[in-house]
């Protein structure tokens, strides 16, 4: 399906208020993880060095994309299309998957190593920031954009798995893994969908 330019403009501003969203939920969770002043361990230091490189990263790469990059014009535009075919939907539903299982699993590990539930709060508001700004930045790229559906179905079902995640850490007796297939099933269901009507 080839989007207009309009289209396209109002799809790259949402994706670029996603980006600039994580950006801050990342410096929100670098603050309250790593406070000004304190004197973290080598470890402690190791993951937040990791944690600012990959905030960082975002901020240059959300800057390139805002200054660097031409806006779409009636000729380009014409080019900028949905990905349809079926060998370009299997990474999406492959990403989708691994970013559910991620976003589940990352609260519930993070729970394992430390025993305090605040800091599992704070851990897992950084994991979500960065998910949501990886998936904007992927977006905002010309050659591994995902089905802005896809999107939209991944980011939402992503968050949603991340609720799961925290509630499980809380160390209530539920079913992870019916609560995964179920994410799982409805984050990619028309995708399975749209499978089956392809031409390619």
């Amino acid at each position: 399906m080839v989007m207009s330019k309009r289209d396209v403009i109002v799809c790259r501003g949402v994706w670029y208020v996603m980006v600039v969203l994580s950006l801050l939920g990342l410096s929100i969770s670098l603050n309250l993880l790593w406070p000004a002043g304190g004197k973290p361990s080598s470890r402690s230091r190791f993951s937040r060095d990791g944690a600012v490189s990959a905030t960082t990263f975002y901020g240059v790469t959300l800057l390139r994309f805002l200054f660097f990059t031409d806006l779409p014009t009636s000729t380009t535009a014409s080019f900028y299309r949905d990905f349809t075919t079926r060998g370009e939907k299997i990474p999406q539903v492959i990403f989708a998957e691994f970013a559910i299982l991620a976003i589940v699993v990352s609260p519930l590990l993070s729970r394992i190593v430390v025993d305090d539930f605040s800091i599992v709060l704070k851990f897992s508001l950084f994991t979500v920031s960065l998910f949501t700004g990886g998936i904007g930045l992927i977006q905002l790229s010309e050659k591994f954009r995902m089905e802005m559906r896809h999107a939209y179905f991944t980011l939402f079902f992503t968050l949603f798995a991340s609720l799961i995640g925290l509630y499980i850490s809380t160390g209530q007796n539920f079913s992870f893994s019916s609560l995964y297939m179920l994410t799982s099933f409805f984050n990619h269901y028309q995708i399975i969908l749209e499978f089956r009507n392809s031409n390619y």
